[in-house]
């Protein structure tokens, strides 16, 4: 009989606990959502002259903004960049790092038409790097992102950079 009352009390006690996780998990909603923003650039004429455009993104949107408060996770899935819409210097370069709160992302030593024309699209691939900027984002933060480096060019050079971040999202939502 004890042995018996014992077995039960172990059953009762796992599956109470069983119970309160499956509980938590029909409150959680998964969702994607892309962050697609555009940071001009705008390169004046000369040698080596010290470059740095930024903008500030964070991850409010229309999808996000009712589950801001309830993150759980915030994953990036995939972080890529393209440079469009130049003018200027055809020969016109740029060497330094597309950063993010100053961290380098992505290194260039580029001709920056070569790779618009060739419709090049960047990936920042380092998993460290992903974690800590997705970190920043679900606690609300704004990620400085952008082009830091050297440029020259005979005449200015304009351009933009068109960021896409995927995001895989986990809220809870009581």
């Amino acid at each position: 009989m004890k042995t018996l009352i014992r077995f039960a009390m172990v059953f009762l006690l796992v599956s109470s606990f069983v119970s309160c996780d499956e509980l938590d998990e029909l409150t959680e909603v998964d969702f994607d959502t892309t962050l697609n923003e555009n940071v001009a650039v705008t390169v004046p004429a000369g040698e080596d002259l010290v470059l740095n455009e930024t903008m500030l993104i964070n991850m409010s949107n229309s999808d996000t903004e009712n589950y801001m408060d309830v993150l759980q996770s915030v994953r990036i899935t995939e972080f890529t960049y393209q440079l469009v819409n130049f003018t200027g210097d055809p020969n016109g370069t740029i060497v330094g790092n597309f950063v993010a709160d100053g961290v380098e992302l992505v290194s260039h030593d580029m001709v920056v038409k070569q790779e618009v024309d060739a419709g090049t699209v960047f990936a920042v691939t380092d998993v460290a790097l992903l974690n800590s900027i997705a970190s920043k984002l679900k606690n609300g933060n704004n990620v400085a992102i952008g082009l830091a480096g050297t440029s020259t060019c005979e005449d200015a050079m304009n351009f933009t950079i068109a960021v896409t971040i995927e995001l895989d999202i986990t809220a809870d939502v009581l």
